[in-house]
């Protein structure tokens, strides 16, 4: 299976909200956080994959009602993007193209979300991994 295609990306995410705030009893900060850190090779490699977990934390995180801080404030550059590298299979970038019509509805429908503020070390590390370069 191809690591960085939209299906096993989106699975991935899926299993690791569940893992761990179910399982472990992280919340939806701790879990977003995990899950770029653990990824960052295949989030780095293109703007497709980053906008993918972007788009796909967000919408697992308002399943919760919240969402990391730091996904909230980057949250905008990545609802905007609509073109994406030549090489990414077009059933891939349909669906998430979709995921995004869907996070922006969500997003704006659900008043109830909480944006969960994080610390500084957690800022600051995840702004670093989403910096590092996909070899």
């Amino acid at each position: 299976m191809n690591m960085t295609s939209y299906g096993s990306i989106k699975s991935s995410i899926v299993l690791d909200f569940e893992e761990y705030i179910e399982e472990e009893g992280l919340n939806v900060a701790q879990v977003s956080a995990k899950t770029l850190e653990e990824d960052w090779r295949i989030v780095n490699d293109n703007l497709f994959t980053k906008t993918l977990y972007f788009i796909s934390i967000t919408i697992e995180s308002l399943k919760y009602n919240e969402i990391a801080d730091f996904i909230y404030f980057r949250l905008d550059s990545y609802l905007e993007n609509i073109k994406f590298e030549e090489h990414i299979d077009k059933y891939d970038v349909e669906k998430l193209l979709q995921d995004i019509q869907i996070c922006k509805k969500l997003i704006n429908a659900k008043s109830e979300y909480k944006i969960r503020e994080t610390s500084n070390s957690t800022k600051s590390r995840v702004e670093y991994i989403l910096r590092l370069k996909a070899v």
